[in-house]
């Protein structure tokens, strides 16, 4: 079926392969002058590709590691995320439990193990990545922990739990740092802990996730976050499953790909 011709769709494709305003209007009217009657699609993508590369200045193609969390959804997508930076490092993850405490129910973000030991983990996501976790969040936890570990005693769970681990994508405050220090609270942050943060563990594990890429609109993040897509390696897994148009996720496929072998 043939497909009329709309300079504004193809203005918004240029766009979207990161040219600024004024570059995009510049390879539009370079392909316009070659535009013939009964042009394929594909041909227009040729001409399209040919004209990036003479008006697009060189740009990057991911955003700074540190925005890309910061962009992530806190639930479930952050939580996933911490799940896979743990089992990376050799912990056994179950998420998302309900434990039956001393005197209340909990609800927690999941039980690690590993060597031997039983972890409670606590997850904290912030949209501002220069933000900090703060005191209160170490506080409950250890609330959280006594209250449980309380109930483990009096035979009203199962889980022996030796410490708590909080994963978050910013550092503690001062407070809160000493605090989880002098109560045996692990955290796993923003640089924290030295040479194994959050942005340590991704990056020798290759976990990086698909906010990296600047040119992911709020949309497709949706959509990919929808089918558990929250890194570039689930995304080269499951790129037949994304309900994206054919000529955009090819876009996107090169982009992925691009960052995966230069990883």
């Amino acid at each position: 079926m043939k497909e009329e011709y709309d300079s504004s769709k193809l203005l918004q494709t240029i766009l979207r392969h990161g040219a600024t305003e004024e570059e995009a209007k510049a390879v539009l009217v370079e392909i316009e002058k070659e535009l013939y009657e009964g042009i394929k699609t594909r041909e227009i993508m040729r001409l399209m590709d040919k004209n990036l590369e003479r008006f697009l200045k060189p740009k990057p193609v991911k955003r700074d590691l540190r925005s890309a969390i910061g962009l992530m959804r806190s639930k479930p997508d952050f939580e996933e995320y911490a799940r896979r930076l743990l089992d990376a490092e050799g912990y056994r993850v179950i998420t998302n439990q309900v434990i039956q405490g001393y005197c209340v129910t909990h609800e927690i973000d999941g039980v690690a193990f590993k060597d031997g030991k039983t972890f409670y983990v606590e997850t904290k996501h912030h949209s501002t990545k220069h933000g900090f976790t703060p005191f209160a969040v170490t506080l409950a936890a250890k609330a959280k922990f006594d209250d449980i570990k309380h109930g483990y005693n009096e035979g009203l769970n199962e889980y022996d739990f030796d410490r708590v681990i909080i994963i978050c994508n910013t550092r503690l405050t001062d407070h809160a740092s000493q605090y989880a220090e002098c109560v045996g609270i692990e955290h796993i942050g923003w640089k924290a802990p030295h040479n194994d943060g959050i942005e340590s563990i991704a990056t020798r594990n290759n976990l990086y996730p698909v906010t990296i890429l600047i040119t992911l609109t709020k949309d497709e993040y949706g959509k990919l976050s929808d089918l558990g897509i929250i890194t570039l390696n689930d995304f080269i897994n499951n790129k037949k499953n994304v309900p994206i148009k054919d000529s955009r996720l090819k876009e996107l496929v090169e982009e992925v790909e691009r960052l995966v072998n230069k990883n």
